[in-house]
């Protein structure tokens, strides 16, 4: 072993060696500077459409504060998150900041539950969860969030527990398992009711479960019973979403009161695999650069890499899950073009193309009285040429992310926890009006360090993207303070 490889081994030895207490203290700091810098939480973050807050979230919370009624109020979200900010407020007063406080301890806990997550679900290493961990955290649609009052922070919280709970019961096949993610997942839908994509996967996984079929049986009424009380406010209002919900800000929002979306688009998809491509090329591309190098160049360290795809699938069995292909994403790539794996890849980049095709991606600002589409990606775009209705930007981006999700899926397995949560989204994303960046940015990322294994990040070259990635995000972030 090389001097440089011997010093690398040592200090994953020493991070793996590093107090339980570490890595949650170091997720703190990036909160406790975004209080500092709000002045203790005083001052207003009005980005990432932060301005739902005073428009929407604060006059629900004002409301049900005065009375508990749900057949109407301004939010577009089911009422959960509102409630918990109504008992908070009553504890220790409804001052904004005290307010914006609650909302940061309940994104604090939502990095927290993915670290614990990406630990418990992957094979990753401890300082890889944390370095993936750190990349979803500064995701401006994420970060933004937490200083403000929005309710997606909270339903993530909740997805992720819920998502974690699920790959439990996939082990253990226990009852109790199973009874507790849904716990989490009716508090997801209670407090979006976006993310009954969660309903997906569970019964996914509950439908392949090697569990006895009486256990299953309760299993599923467990799942019925978590989402009766969103079926009551569905009943209450006629549809997905309050009568007094404003279509503007409602992605499944139509324009008859209460009623949710009828119809489908491909649009959204389309803009999440690009999303998925261009966070895939970032997190990945460094490592499977430097593995290319490696072994076109006489000598290379071909046999680490090998190496490494064996670490990998020895860390997945130690997991308890059968490793599905190499650990290593450039060992698929090395397959000719001849080989099953190029023929996919081929039909991978031409299911791209259709998908622009069939529904094209070019930016629609949002003006007075119509909605449009929002995010640094789509803002990317606005300053390409436009070639048959697509931004060239997407023409590059949604095939690359076509074969990103390809490789993904062929090393993890299609019946993997990252691969049916991925399906399971952009299932879910098909009603989804408002293309905003920030529906989809969190999830991407969340797909991102589900699939990803230690080979991805072996080297120290390998962190290159994820350290651009963080600090692009928060480049982002403070552009709007000026």
């Amino acid at each position: 072993m090389t001097g440089a490889a011997t010093a690398a081994a040592r200090s994953r030895a020493a991070l793996g060696a590093a107090p339980g207490w570490l890595f949650p203290v170091l997720l703190a700091i990036p909160f406790l500077v975004g209080i500092a810098v709000l002045k203790g939480l005083t001052v207003e973050i009005d980005t990432f459409h932060g301005s739902d807050a005073r428009v929407y979230q604060l006059p629900t919370i004002l409301q049900l504060s005065e009375r508990l009624d749900f057949s109407s109020y301004p939010s577009a979200q089911t009422p959960l998150y509102h409630l918990l900010t109504v008992a908070w407020g009553e504890l220790v007063g409804f001052e904004l900041w005290k307010l914006r406080l609650l909302n940061v301890a309940f994104s604090y806990g939502a990095a927290l539950a993915l670290l614990r997550l990406l630990r418990r679900a992957t094979p990753l290493e401890p300082w890889q969860a944390f370095a993936l961990t750190v990349v979803f955290v500064l995701s401006p649609y994420f970060f933004g969030a937490s200083f403000t009052l929005l309710t997606d922070n909270l339903a993530i919280l909740f997805a992720l527990l819920a998502l974690e709970r699920i790959d439990r019961f996939r082990g253990d096949g226990s009852l109790v398992t199973f009874a507790t993610a849904c716990l989490w997942i009716a508090g997801a839908v209670l407090t979006r009711q976006a993310f009954l994509w969660l309903v997906l996967v569970a019964a996914w996984f509950l439908a392949r479960s090697p569990a006895p079929l009486p256990r299953r049986g309760a299993a599923a009424a467990l799942l019925g019973v978590a989402l009766v009380p969103l079926a009551a406010l569905v009943v209450e209002w006629g549809g997905l979403v309050p009568p007094s919900a404003d279509p503007a800000s409602c992605g499944l929002c139509t324009d008859r009161p209460g009623v949710g979306r009828d119809a489908l688009t491909l649009r959204t998809v389309g803009f999440t695999v690009a999303v998925l491509g261009a966070y895939a090329a970032c997190i990945f591309g460094p490592g499977l650069a430097r593995r290319a190098l490696a072994w076109r160049t006489p000598g290379g360290s071909t046999r680490s890499s090998v190496t490494a795809g064996g670490a990998a699938r020895s860390s997945g069995a130690r997991c308890g899950r059968p490793a599905a292909g190499r650990g290593d994403l450039a060992g698929l790539l090395r397959s000719g073009a001849a080989s099953p794996v190029g023929v996919q890849l081929a039909i991978a980049v031409a299911v791209g193309i259709l998908l622009l095709a069939v529904s094209p991606l070019a930016y629609q600002p949002i003006v007075p009285g119509q909605a449009g589409d929002a995010g640094y990606l789509w803002k990317i775009s606005a300053r390409a040429p436009v070639a048959l209705g697509s931004s060239l930007v997407f023409w590059l981006l949604v095939p690359l992310g076509c074969v990103a999700a390809l490789l993904l899926v062929r090393r993890a397995g299609f019946g993997s926890l990252p691969a049916v949560y991925l399906a399971a989204f952009l299932i879910a994303a098909l009603p989804v009006r408002l293309v905003y960046q920030k529906y989809f940015d969190p999830f991407v990322l969340l797909a991102l360090g589900l699939f990803a294994r230690p080979p991805d990040l072996r080297a120290r070259w390998d962190y290159a993207g994820v350290a651009v990635v963080c600090v692009a995000s928060v480049g982002y972030a403070i552009s709007f303070a000026g």
